[in-house]
Parts: structure tokens; C-alpha cells; sequence
């Protein structure tokens, strides 16, 4: 049975502005010690941020703490826009009429406590599920949000490949957002592989906020995607060797993540011994949590034709993984 799905159209955003340095501070205390446990854990010497919203009149050091959230809903509204009117007017009026679901991601939950909102209905698009959305889709199926951090627009995906080969639905909208919150940014990322740092990079971690839309369907198209199942590797790079050891052939490998763990290490050079392309998608783009691993797509579209495995990391030694064929 082909379990292979169709990125029919898809939008990703990001904002216009420059990158901001966070600069640890006795006023957050607890912030600026999880910000060096991170650095540790990542080997960086600093950390930008490019965020929606930011208001420059702000003193420097709130800049990135306190953006305008409304310029992140307005985003996501363009994203989606974006996607709806890339698809052909036919395949457009289809999904208007057809059994179609949405998936709201986000990497952080219930993040409106971290934003100055003073609208319920603000917080309610940015906590549970934008109502415009559903309307601008005419989504008459399955709607929920997904939270999973890093890992959820993963989930998003599974859920949404399964929906499709089980006809249960003729689209899947996944509409995601991240936000990059500096102290859930640093506690994501602050717990280290083991063992004491002997060296240090030079590099400067970045962190982009981004939103995305993404229209899946069974109809052809030039992205077709089949989500893999879930690895648990631990720190054994032997029970990782099947994300590099595929039945059908890869010809490069995209990671995202920032941690220097030993797996993930050591993974690597397995990859370069295999002979095989690599990209860390985080380190060219600056990381943006659950969606990171839709750079993959970005980064393809500017190659040659080619298949392409996405690896996404999480927090306790595992691995998801999807391909990804662009004819």
C-alpha cells in the first residue's frame, strides 16, 4: 500500500526585521542562567533573535522580550492567504467543497501568558484554534490543535497521512506558528548530552520566528512526502543506523537541532561516511522549532530534483524522520 502523501501548496514566513542578541540581565535572573546552560549544551557563544513584532523605541534589552504579537497573527493569516492562492483555481474550488481538516501546531502550548494581550479573541487564536482559519479553509472535518514542541508538526503530519490514506478526509490544512520566546527558546535546548564541554564553537545560535501553512492532499504533485516511524536510539549510533541505511535511496540528509550530543555527533559522521549529503537546516536558517524541519522543502526547491530525508531530534535520544521526493 503507498502511504505517500502530496504537499499540494505551501507558504512559510518569516519577519522582515534584523536579528536582536539577547543580553543576559540580574533583572531575570533565572532567564539568564537557563540562556548559559543552553549556550553549554549548544557550544555557542551567543544567541540572536528575529522575532514578529519587535518595536524598536523599547530599551534594547526588552526588544526581543516584549514584540507586538499582533504582527505574529497577522503572519499567519498572510501564510495562509499565501497557500490558498497558490493552488490552481480548480484544485483551489475542490478543497473548498471537499471533506477537509485543519491542524493548528505550535511548539509552546498555551503561550498567551507570554504575551501583553488584553483581547480574549487574540488569545484565543493564538491558545486554541484561529476561527478565521476555519472559515477562510471551509473546513467541514476533523479540527484540533497540536502541541509536541519540536516535534509536532511531525505529529501534525502522521496524523495527517493517515487521515488521507484512510479517506477520511480529501485535504489536510496544517497551519504552524512558533514563537520564539527566549526563556522556553533556552529551556528547550539547555539540557547537554553528558558529560563536560572540552571546546567551544564560535557560532551564535539563531532563533526565527516563523508561521506556515501547508495543504496535504492524495493529488500529484511535485513534493511527495511518507512520514517514517519513531527510532529510539539513545546514545547507541547502531539502533540510529536505519535513518541512514534506507530501503529507497537518499541522496542527502537534512537535520535540525542545535544540541552537540555525542549521538547526534556521532550520527554525522556516520552520514559522512556513508558518502551522503548532510545539512543541518538550523545552523543555515536559524532554528524555529516544530518548524524547522519544513526548511527542508525550502532548501530542495533550490537543488536539482532529488529524494531527501528530514531528521528531527528530540530531547531524550529518539529520532522522527520523513522522506521527501521531488520530481
Amino acid at each position: 500500500m503507498d502511504n505517500t502523501i502530496y504537499l499540494s501548496s505551501y507558504s512559510l514566513i518569516e519577519p522582515e526585521d534584523e536579528f536582536y542578541f539577547y543580553i543576559p540581565s540580574w533583572l531575570n535572573v533565572w532567564e539568564s542562567h537557563i540562556y548559559n546552560k543552553a549556550l553549554k549544551a549548544t557550544r555557542a557563544q551567543g544567541w540572536g533573535f528575529k522575532r514578529f513584532g519587535t518595536r524598536r523605541e523599547l530599551y534594547a534589552r526588552e526588544m526581543i522580550r516584549k514584540p507586538d504579537y499582533i504582527k505574529y497573527i497577522e503572519a499567519l493569516e498572510q501564510a495562509s492567504d499565501i497557500a490558498l492562492q497558490q493552488l490552481a483555481a480548480k484544485v483551489r474550488m475542490q478543497l473548498i467543497k471537499s471533506r477537509t481538516a485543519l491542524f493548528y501546531v505550535d511548539s509552546w502550548g498555551e503561550a498567551g501568558l507570554y504575551e501583553n494581550m488584553s483581547s480574549a479573541l487574540h488569545a484565543g487564536i493564538i491558545d486554541t484554534l484561529p476561527k478565521n482559519l476555519l472559515k477562510k479553509f471551509s473546513v467541514n472535518g476533523f479540527t484540533c490543535k497540536m502541541r509536541g514542541e519540536k516535534q509536532s508538526l511531525m505529529q501534525a503530519m502522521r496524523v495527517a497521512q493517515d487521515y488521507l490514506n484512510w479517506d477520511i478526509c480529501d485535504f489536510v490544512v496544517i497551519c504552524a506558528a512558533y514563537r520564539s520566546i527566549p526563556l522556553l527558546v533556552f529551556s528547550d535546548e539547555d539540557i547537554a548530552g553528558g558529560g563536560k564541554r572540552k571546546s567551544q564553537d564560535t557560532n551564535v545560535n539563531l532563533s526565527v520566528e516563523r508561521v506556515g501553512c501547508f495543504i496535504f492532499s492524495k493529488r500529484e504533485s511535485a513534493l511527495r512526502i511518507d512520514c517514517g516511524g519513531y527510532i529510539d536510539a539513545g546514545n547507541d549510533i547502531h539502533r540510529a543506523a536505519p535513518l541512514i541505511t534506507a530501503e529507497a535511496p537518499i541522496d542527502r540528509l537534512f537535520f535540525t537541532g542545535l544540541r552537540k550530543s555525542r549521538a547526534g555527533s556521532a550520527l554525522l559522521k556516520a552520514t559522512e561516511a556513508a558518502g551522503l549529503a548532510a545539512l543541518n537546516l538550523t545552523e543555515k536558517y536559524g532554528g524555529s522549532g516544530c518548524l524547522t524541519p519544513a526548511l527542508s522543502w525550502v532548501a530542495l526547491e533550490q537543488q536539482p530534483p532529488a529524494t531527501a530525508r528530514t531528521i528531527v531530534p528530540d530531547n531524550y535520544g529518539g529520532y522522527n524522520y520523513f522522506d521527501t521526493w521531488r520530481d
